[in-house]
């Protein structure tokens, strides 16, 4: 039986979502390879998303209940640290913070409702990040290999440490990474090796593609020795076992998975051992005592002189724009000018919001990985759930919300990795 003419338009009606689904093709690519470039996608994807959905507004909250939750907590969370800035002193840093952070708030609302064409396309959307980021760590590869070589009278000669900086090699850390900082970086990597992981499993796609994605992924994990990020090498060395074990314990064998994720570890700890940062630190701890690393360790003096202003601060906060001015404050009244003149922040992301909201806020964001968690339990969702674990890891190391290219991240793929397949079923319920 033929459908009715109006039916059919506001089916093509509703599921067109070309626009958006570009916006978010296009955010996939330029997230790891350039991502200043970011700002003016996101604000086309939210237009395209408008336009979208403005005459279908009341199915965008028709949602599983658990992922409309989380939707509301990463809002409540915006909303309080907006709430900061009633009793914060520093406006124009709270202000950009909040600039930055919008990101918590649109990547959550137009992926509540992506549109169809994102919900069946999932897969080629990370598999796109995935790619891209690939390409870029090759580029870092050849970037550094290009500065590496040089010519003089008349001969080609390879050395890796730059003339002024010898101490330093072009392919570790920030001058192998480029234009990203090395702990964000690092994060794209391991959740593009672990989508790499994901897909090859999927035994609907080609064995030959599959292939690839195996041995992209083993590269990508290699990458991240040379990027040399603390938050990087923990996470690998405590988020791939994880992974394969979730995934080995699934198909019935995970008695064998033991060794292979026994052997992983050691051999990833042999490896990471080798590094010139890991060195560096393994020779401090032979030479000093814990006490003594603490003690002069710069974030160790960081992590302490956020514990004692979060002790005189907890409940309320300083206020969304004053940890800045705060952090240098201390850091001058301890004699640390090195930390004052660099104005280095928290590098944890927990000390920084509760040093900026107080325990509310905290509260918010632990409730937003509460959530989260849930879904990837009820979903049965392991890429989502490792995710989880990979973030509240960085989190540990890095201020990633103070960096457009930390919390457009988070916000994004909180809600991309979510299961699509409840999402798409119900769509249909609202329709």
């Amino acid at each position: 039986m033929k459908q009715p003419i109006r039916t059919v338009l506001r089916d093509i009606e509703w599921n067109r979502g070309y626009a958006s689904f570009a916006c978010a093709i296009l955010t996939m690519v330029l997230m790891p390879v350039y991502f200043w470039f970011l700002p003016p996608v996101m604000i086309l994807w939210g237009i395209s998303w408008i336009l979208e959905n403005r005459k279908h507004m009341k199915q965008v909250l028709i949602r599983d209940q658990t992922v409309l939750i989380l939707f509301i907590l990463f809002i409540a969370f915006f909303a309080w640290q907006l709430a900061g800035m009633i009793y914060s002193d520093n406006a124009d840093t709270g202000w950009r913070k909040l600039t930055i952070r919008f990101s918590l708030v649109l990547f959550p609302l137009i992926l509540l409702s992506p549109g169809e064409m994102i919900l069946k396309s999932r897969k080629y959307l990370l598999q796109i990040f995935a790619g891209s980021t690939f390409f870029y760590i090759l580029f870092c590869f050849c970037n550094a290999f290009v500065k590496s070589l040089n010519f003089y009278e008349g001969t080609w000669t390879f050395n890796p440490h730059p003339v002024q900086e010898y101490w330093l090699n072009y392919f570790y850390g920030s001058y192998f990474s480029a234009i990203h900082h090395p702990s964000y970086l690092s994060m794209y990597v391991l959740l593009s090796a672990l989508i790499a992981f994901e897909f090859w499993y999927d035994h609907s796609l080609g064995k030959g593609f599959r292939l690839i994605l195996l041995i992209m992924g083993v590269l990508l994990l290699g990458s991240l020795y040379f990027l040399s990020s603390r938050a990087g090498l923990v996470a690998v060395v405590l988020i791939i076992p994880t992974y394969f074990f979730i995934k080995y314990r699934k198909k019935g064998i995970w008695q064998i998975s033991w060794l292979a994720i026994l052997m992983f570890t050691i051999g990833a700890l042999l490896v990471i051992r080798t590094n010139d940062r890991m060195q560096k630190f393994m020779k401090d701890l032979a030479q000093k005592s814990i006490s003594e690393i603490v003690q002069t360790d710069e974030r160790s003096i960081i992590w302490k002189t956020s514990i004692k202003i979060i002790r005189d601060h907890y409940l309320w906060g300083l206020g969304t724009g004053d940890v800045e001015a705060k952090l240098v404050d201390e850091y001058l009244r301890s004699g640390n000018v090195s930390l004052a003149e660099r104005k280095m922040n928290t590098h944890n992301q927990y000390f920084e919001v509760i040093l900026e909201n107080g325990i509310i806020g905290l509260a918010l964001f632990l409730a937003i990985f509460g959530c989260m968690l849930y879904l990837a339990w009820k979903e049965k969702e392991v890429l989502f759930g490792v995710y989880i674990l990979m973030m509240l890891l960085f989190f540990m190391f890095e201020t990633m919300l103070n960096r457009f290219a930390g919390v457009s991240f988070f916000a994004l793929f909180s809600f991309l990795l979510l299961n699509n397949n409840s999402n798409v079923r119900v769509v249909a319920r609202g329709l």
